[in-house]
C-alpha cells in the first residue's frame, strides 16, 4: 500500500491510539487524520453520544465513525460535512496547514 494510502494509525512512534506521539516522517495526513479523530472524540465525550447516535444525526454508518476514532481510515469530505452538520462544530483542524510548512512539508 503507498505511504499516502495507509491509516493514520499506522504512523504511531509512541502511545495508544489517539493519545499518541506520530512519527516524525508521518504524511501530513495522518497529522490532519488525528487532529480530526481528537475533536470528534472529545465532542462525543461532551455530548456523552456514541457512535451509532452521531451516525443516525449524521447520516452516517456508525461502522465508519468507529474506523476514523480507531484510525483505520480517514474521513472523505461528506461524511465531514455531515459529522460537522449534525454536531455543528468544525471537526476538520484549520488552520493545520501552518504547523505542518512549518515543519517542512
Amino acid at each position: 500500500m503507498p505511504r499516502t494510502q495507509q491509516s493514520p494509525a499506522q504512523f504511531v512512534a509512541s502511545g495508544d491510539w489517539p493519545d499518541v506521539e506520530l512519527a516524525e516522517d508521518a504524511p501530513p495526513e495522518a497529522v490532519v487524520g488525528l487532529a480530526f479523530v481528537l475533536r470528534l472524540r472529545g465532542e462525543l465525550a461532551e455530548r456523552s453520544w456514541s457512535a451509532r447516535e452521531l451516525g443516525r444525526q449524521a447520516g452516517v454508518a456508525h461502522t465508519t465513525i468507529n474506523r476514523l476514532l480507531a484510525g483505520e481510515v480517514l474521513p472523505d469530505v461528506a461524511t465531514i460535512v455531515r459529522l460537522e452538520v449534525a454536531l455543528r462544530i468544525d471537526l476538520y483542524p484549520a488552520g493545520l496547514w501552518a504547523e505542518l510548512a512549518d515543519k517542512g512539508e
